[in-house]
């Protein structure tokens, strides 16, 4: 399985504004007019639902640390940690963006902080649906479980380029 991470922070919000240590930002993947994933980085002040070009599929708030590149390993922590907050917000009442796109994303996530050990596979898959337990918070998501075939794969990997690594 290929190895994904949540992109670091912009430099600058999407209203241009440099983004600094101790700003919250609030970070939010969406899908545009065309279909295809993006994500966009707002100053906490500045977010407006409204301001996103697209249905939103997730949306997570972090602080900007002030020595970001200090320690690889608190920026791989970091990284993980996006990707937690990416995935538990794909499943917030007010995001519910039901696509084959949102889903295949929530399993490769779900695939993801399973080999991270955020998540635990709760039996078997029943039908097309993996219970999940988050391991810190003891919630249970119900991930759907898609047909992974190499040209999905390919799309979506795609669009995530301006959200992933």
């Amino acid at each position: 399985m290929l190895e994904w991470q949540i992109k670091p922070l912009a430099k600058k919000s999407t209203s241009g504004k440099e983004i600094k240590p101790g700003d919250t930002v609030v970070c939010a993947v969406f899908i545009d007019e065309l279909g295809n994933l993006d994500r966009a980085d707002f100053l906490k002040e500045e977010f407006n639902q409204q301001q996103i070009s697209g249905r939103t599929i997730g949306r997570w708030e972090r602080v900007v640390s002030a020595n970001p590149d200090e320690d690889e390993r608190m920026a791989r922590k970091m990284s993980l940690a996006s990707s937690e907050d990416f995935f538990i917000s794909l499943f917030d009442d007010s995001s519910q963006v039901q696509t084959e796109e949102a889903d295949v994303v929530k399993q490769m996530l779900a695939l993801l902080l399973e080999r991270k050990r955020v998540l635990r596979p709760m039996g078997r898959a029943v039908g097309d649906v993996q219970k999940y337990l988050h391991v810190s918070t003891k919630r249970v998501f119900e991930v759907p479980q898609k047909n992974l075939d190499e040209d999905l794969i390919i799309k979506i990997q795609s669009q995530l380029g301006s959200i992933i690594i």
